[in-house]
């Protein structure tokens, strides 16, 4: 209950942040701040009857230091309350020496992560199957260059536990991609968000291939598909849509949403707002 309330108390900053970046000092900014909430019921479609339930509430800020005009410092904390209540945290090292590189050091998002939504960003609490197959942040040192306006290139190493691994990735326009190599593992990853259709797929070596859909309909409505094949993996196949919904002051957003897992023959329903 403490935690819950004091994640309550925090609303007025998650409207604050939302119009971020927001000066804390000369030099310290309040970069995002989040707060959401969602509530999940699965429903057998056989028998009628509720299989089960998920209820999770996430608070996250990310504030940086600007050292100087080339070198920033930023880290980033979200807590979700749950049946299971789990943290999220990043510390890193920005470096730019030219208007056309950034160095990043520390624990922080790998460049394969840069694809998975950061755990301050909204996206984050209803991931679809193939961004929640993404490695999370590790130990990372990376440098992306920007050749132009709309391509960019990136080379890293990341610790992955046992073994370190190579990533690298490549952004043209809306459409990026990006993988790894370890001694034990290759995965690869890309998505792509256009007007009216946003995709993404993973796939690892393992043989595990997972892809979503989403296509804006008119009237605020979002149809999806997301996807894990082989299902025998504990992967699924959903199709959904979404009725999207905000405030007048355009500070609360969310959507209501049901959808079936063609697998197992789970109906589901959530709602979902953030702020």
């Amino acid at each position: 209950m403490r935690i819950a309330a004091f994640c309550f108390l925090l609303l007025p900053i998650a409207a604050i942040g939302q119009k971020g970046p927001f000066s804390l000092t000369n030099r310290v900014k309040l970069d995002r701040a989040l707060f959401a909430f969602r509530s999940k019921t699965f429903v057998d479609f056989d028998t009628l009857r509720m299989i089960k339930n998920i209820s999770e509430m996430r608070m996250a800020l990310m504030i940086s230091d600007s050292l100087n005009t080339k070198c920033s410092f930023r880290i980033f904390g979200s807590l979700t309350v749950a049946k299971q209540n789990y943290s999220n945290s990043s510390a890193e090292l920005i470096l730019k020496p030219g208007k056309k590189v950034k160095i990043n050091l520390g624990y922080t998002a790998t460049l394969t992560t840069e694809l998975r939504p950061n755990p301050t960003v909204p996206e984050s609490l209803i991931e679809s199957m193939p961004q929640a197959s993404i490695i999370g942040a590790r130990p990372t040192a990376k440098l992306q260059y920007k050749w132009t306006d709309h391509f960019s290139t990136g080379i890293g190493t990341s610790y992955h536990d046992t073994a370190l691994a190579i990533h690298a990735a490549v952004s043209f326009k809306n459409l990026r991609m990006a993988g790894y190599v370890s001694k034990h593992e290759f995965f690869v990853a890309s998505d792509a968000r256009f007007k009216h259709i946003d995709y993404s797929w993973t796939y690892r070596n393992t043989g595990v291939f997972s892809i979503a859909f989403f296509v804006k309909l008119k009237k605020n409505f979002t149809s999806f598909v997301d996807m894990q094949i082989p299902v025998k993996t504990g992967g699924s196949r959903v199709i959904g849509i979404r009725k999207h919904f905000s405030d007048k002051s355009g500070i609360v957003h969310g959507f209501l949403e049901t959808s079936f897992d063609l697998h197992s023959n789970l109906l589901s329903l959530q709602y979902y707002f953030h702020i």
